[in-house]
């Protein structure tokens, strides 16, 4: 589905990502394990045509999609849930929504996704006249969820969404992305929490200091007991 090969690149002058090289397959679940400043939004902003300076090679459906911009990516069935969520505060609900099917064409599409994602997440069903900047922050992230999947996405990527969550709500964050793991969906996950990480991927890279430093599958990860020391002590090592 997707495969980023020797992707290196940053902001200004100097390089953050250092030949990065990744693979998630078609209808994988993948997680993008990393402390604060490893890299891993940077690595999200290279994989959706938004990082300033990159170089390396990236493929989608075996396309070479390297020099293409972000608005063909999202044309191409690739869609970022973003850190922070990003929504429109003043606009409703509802209009946040129609802001993610801009590229859909025709009125029946149009309401199957709002159909789809309001049963994906009921509490958008019962606030979609509402203000978006008024809801919940757990509501916010449903919502920015929900708006990258009205582009009818082959292939999610997900920022951090789980950062600043109340239990309850990461709970039904988890059974959505669950469903949608379930039809087929293909998903990356960028998180810091190893439990929730593990428990919603099958495979994932750990990145420290701009560099894939490990890969494995989450359920031989999940059975280390040692875990959180590699974890820690894969960060102190020095570059």
């Amino acid at each position: 589905m997707l495969e980023a090969e020797r992707i290196s690149g940053g902001y200004g002058g100097g390089d953050i990502l250092h030949d990065v090289s990744i693979r998630i397959g078609n209808g994988e679940a993948v997680a993008l394990l990393g402390p604060n400043g490893a890299g891993k939004s940077t690595l999200m902003a290279a994989l959706t045509a938004t990082l300033p300076r990159r170089r390396g090679v990236l493929r989608l459906a075996d396309h070479d999609i390297s020099a293409a911009p972000s608005h063909r990516l999202v044309a191409s069935g690739l869609a970022l849930v973003p850190e922070g969520r990003q929504i429109f505060a003043p606009f409703s609900v509802r209009d946040n929504l129609r802001l993610g099917a801009m590229a859909l064409a025709g009125r029946s599409s149009l309401a199957e996704r709002f159909d789809h994602v309001y049963t994906l997440f009921p509490r958008l069903a019962q606030r979609a006249d509402q203000r978006a900047g008024a809801m919940s922050g757990g509501e916010q992230q449903m919502l920015a969820i929900g708006r990258a999947l009205m582009s009818r996405p082959n292939m999610l990527l997900l920022d951090e969404p789980f950062l600043g969550l109340a239990p309850k709500i990461i709970e039904e964050i988890l059974a959505a992305l669950a469903v949608l793991r379930r039809d087929g969906l293909t998903l990356l996950l960028v998180e810091q929490k190893l439990p929730i990480a593990l428990s919603a991927t099958t495979r994932a890279y750990v990145m420290l200091k701009g560099a894939i430093v490990l890969e494995a599958a989450c359920e031989a990860l999940a059975r280390r007991s040692d875990i959180h020391d590699l974890y820690f002590s894969l960060a102190a090592q020095p570059t």
